[in-house]
C-alpha cells in the first residue's frame, strides 16, 4: 500500500472547509484512535463484552446509567425509537417495523426543516407526529398531541438557543410518564453538552461518534436510561442465541426480558469491534484535549485566509468569532459581489470543486449567494491552498 491510499485508487483529495458532514467524510481520527482500531483488529472478541465495556465508558463520560456504541447518531436514533416502542418485549422487538401490536406507537418529533433527520425515527416503524417546535406555543402544542398512543418525545439540538426550551420539554415529557429523545448528533461544541442532556434528565440521547468526538465516522453513541439502552442493545446486536446460553442471559435470569429476541431492527446497523475500541479511545481522550487550544489554532487559520483573500471586491468575505448557530468557532461567511463585476458563490462553488485538489465549501441550506468557509477539519497546508486557489479563481474571472 502506499502512503498515499486514495491517490492509488484513483480518489481526488479534497480541502474539507465544510467542517464534520458526512459527505465530506466527517474527521479524521488522531494517530491514537487509529492505532486502537489497528489493535482491535488483531484478535477475536465477544461483541457484548465490547458492548459491557463501552457501556461503563459511556457512563463515565456522559454522566448516563448505561449507553451503546452505534453505526453513527442515525442509527442511534432508530435503536432509541425502537427501544421506545418495544421496550423489553421480544415479541414486539421481533415485529419491528411493523409496530402494530406496539401499545404506544407515535412520537412526537419537530417538524423537518432544513436538517430533517426524522427519517431514522420513522425507520423504527414509529409514526410521527410532526409538530412546529418554532412555534411560541410550542409546549402546549405538543402538550396537547399526548395521548394513550404516544411513546416518546423527540427533540433536535439545532443552536445554542434552545427551542422550546429542553428543560421545560423534559418536565412536560415525565409529567405524562414519556421519554424524551435528543438528536444530540452535532452538538459539541461546546463540550459540556456531552453530559448536560443527561443532566438535566433525557431519557436517551444519540451523539455523533465521528464529528468532534474525533472517533470512526460511522460510529455513534446512544446513551440513557438501563432498561430503554438495554432493549437498544439487544436490537442491534447478532442475535443467533440460545436462552440458557447467551451472554445476556443475566437479563433473563433477572426478569427483565423473557427470552432472546430475533436480529432485530438494528441488525443492518452493526458495529465492528475496531469502531467501537475507537470510539472508546476517543472518548477517553476526549476529556484529556485542550478544545481551547483548537479554538485558538481554528483562529489562526481563519486570519490566514481572511488576510490572504484582502483586496479582493469581487466576493464579500467577512470573519464571524462564532457559528450561525451561537457554536464557539469562527468561519467566513463568503457571499456573492455585487453586479456587474462580483462573483456569484454559486459559481466560486463550482470552479473550486473542479480544481485538482477540490475545495468544499459549506452551502448554505437556503441562500445561494452565501456559502461558509469552517475552520475545524482543516489540514496542515490547507489555508494556504484555499488562498491560492480563490485568488486564481478571481484572476480567471477578471479575464
Amino acid at each position: 500500500m502506499t502512503t498515499d491510499i486514495y491517490a492509488q485508487f484513483g480518489i481526488p483529495p479534497i480541502v474539507n472547509a465544510v467542517g464534520y458532514a458526512s459527505r465530506v467524510s466527517g474527521s479524521c481520527p488522531h494517530p491514537d484512535v487509529i492505532a486502537a482500531m489497528a489493535a482491535a483488529s488483531t484478535q477475536y472478541v465477544e461483541i457484548d463484552d465490547v458492548l459491557r465495556a463501552a457501556s461503563q465508558l459511556i457512563q463515565r463520560s456522559t454522566g448516563a446509567e448505561a449507553g451503546i456504541i452505534t453505526c453513527g447518531a442515525a442509527a442511534a436514533l432508530t435503536l432509541a425509537a425502537a427501544a421506545c416502542l418495544a421496550g423489553n418485549r421480544p415479541e414486539l422487538m421481533d415485529a419491528l417495523p411493523d409496530a402494530s401490536q406496539c401499545p404506544r406507537d407515535e412520537i412526537i418529533y419537530p417538524l423537518a426543516g432544513p436538517f430533517d433527520y426524522d427519517h431514522p425515527i420513522r425507520l423504527s416503524g414509529a409514526k410521527l407526529v410532526s409538530l412546529d417546535y418554532k412555534a411560541p406555543d410550542a409546549l402546549a402544542q405538543i402538550e396537547r398531541q399526548i395521548h394513550a398512543r404516544t411513546a416518546a418525545i423527540g427533540w433536535v439540538w439545532l443552536s445554542m438557543t434552545e427551542i422550546p426550551d429542553l428543560t421545560a420539554l423534559i418536565e412536560l415529557a415525565h409529567r405524562h410518564g414519556l421519554p424524551v429523545i435528543i438528536d444530540a448528533a452535532f452538538s459539541m461544541l461546546p463540550v459540556e453538552n456531552l453530559t448536560s442532556f443527561i443532566h438535566r434528565g433525557a431519557d436517551l440521547v444519540a451523539y455523533s461518534g465521528g464529528k468532534h468526538l474525533g472517533g470512526p465516522q460511522a460510529s455513534g453513541i446512544l446513551c440513557g436510561r438501563t432498561g430503554l439502552i438495554r432493549s437498544a442493545w439487544v436490537q442491534m446486536v447478532d442475535m443467533d442465541v440460545r436462552a440458557g446460553t447467551w451472554s445476556l442471559q443475566a437479563w433473563i435470569d433477572e426478569g427483565w426480558i423473557s427470552r432472546p429476541p430475533r436480529h432485530g431492527i438494528g441488525r443492518s446497523m452493526k458495529v465492528s469491534k475496531e469502531s467501537m475500541i475507537g470510539l472508546m479511545a476517543a472518548l477517553e481522550r476526549y476529556a484529556k484535549r485542550d478544545h481551547q487550544a483548537e479554538i485558538v489554532q481554528w483562529h489562526a487559520a481563519i486570519d490566514e485566509i481572511q488576510q490572504g483573500l484582502s483586496g479582493i471586491t469581487e466576493l464579500r468575505i467577512t470573519k464571524r468569532s462564532q457559528a450561525a448557530n451561537g457554536q464557539p468557532y469562527p468561519n467566513l461567511l463568503i457571499e456573492s459581489g455585487t453586479p456587474p463585476t462580483g462573483m456569484t458563490v454559486r459559481r466560486l462553488i463550482l470552479k473550486l470543486r473542479s480544481r485538482p485538489k477540490k475545495i468544499i465549501l459549506a452551502e448554505d441550506e437556503t441562500n445561494p449567494d452565501q456559502a461558509v468557509l469552517n475552520p475545524n477539519c482543516l489540514l496542515p497546508g490547507d489555508a494556504g491552498e484555499i488562498v491560492t486557489s480563490i485568488r486564481n479563481v478571481i484572476a480567471e474571472h477578471r479575464r
